[in-house]
């Protein structure tokens, strides 16, 4: 008998990014979080282990570690290195997977978001005439979703701003804003990777919830690749909203967040 080949676990290096969908996200959170990186002027950190990406944002979800395989031993070695990358400013950890218990090295545990997908196609789902939902194209409009998402999204204290780039438009993201007469009331995007689309930045100004205008986001978000699958990190109070629009919940990941002494 000859020895037999030793099966993947899914998470070296060379197994392909399609392996699986959840490799799939991994990757593309992790692509769209270093492009974010790049355009700002930040620094990135990319190992067979984990990727740093440093947008110099006082928002921490601009500043992450994305965990590209199941933590372990060496992975505190990684967090030290993020650490020293980020300085004072927030950032957060990613993991697909359950961790150790990071709040001895200094960690808060934000929870354990759902991450949910959705395949292509069905019917659009009922939204409000009146809203109208715009591209993201120019600098009026990118002021109009930053805005937005600043005060319909629960900011830290004296973050006033998010690392969005104009060089990002039309490339790997695609940011959508939703205006009621004329004002932006929601917003919401999509980062594109090979084979699926990662829907982020969903927020309604507190004003206007309850009205459907995220619901309509988040299905705008979905379909700006009609051909595409899409995955999202919801929230337990999101979910809801979510499974209405066809998307079902995959697994539970971790995330961590390293606070700003301020």
């Amino acid at each position: 008998m000859t020895e037999a080949e030793p099966l993947t676990t899914g998470w070296e290096p060379d197994v392909a990014v399609d392996d699986t969908v959840l490799r799939q996200f991994v990757h593309a959170y992790a692509d769209r979080v270093v492009a974010t990186a790049t355009v700002a002027g930040g620094d990135v950190i990319r190992t067979d282990r984990a990727v740093v990406a440093d947008a110099r944002s006082t928002f921490f979800f601009d500043n992450a570690v994305v965990l590209l395989r199941p933590p372990g031993p060496d992975t505190v070695d990684d967090l030290a290195a993020a650490a020293a990358v980020f300085g004072d400013r927030p950032w957060v950890l990613l993991s697909a997977w359950p961790t150790p218990d990071f709040r001895e090295i200094g960690l808060t545990l934000v929870g354990h978001p759902p991450l949910m997908m959705r395949m292509p196609g069905g019917r659009a789902p009922a939204h409000p005439t009146h809203l109208m939902i715009r591209e993201v194209r120019d600098e009026r409009t990118l002021a109009d979703f930053t805005r937005t998402l600043v005060a319909g999204y629960p900011m830290p204290a004296g973050v006033d701003t998010v690392a969005f780039h104009p060089d990002l438009l039309g490339t790997t993201v695609d940011l959508l804003v939703g205006y009621v007469d004329g004002e932006p009331v929601a917003c919401g995007g999509a980062a594109v990777a090979p084979g699926l689309l990662e829907i982020d930045w969903i927020a309604t100004l507190p004003a206007h919830r309850g009205k459907g205008y995220g619901a309509a986001l988040t299905w705008a978000a979905a379909t700006v690749r009609p051909g595409l699958p899409a995955v999202l990190l919801a929230s337990d109070d999101g979910r809801p909203v979510y499974e209405r629009l066809g998307f079902v919940p995959l697994l539970r990941c971790t995330m961590w967040m390293k606070e700003s002494p301020e």
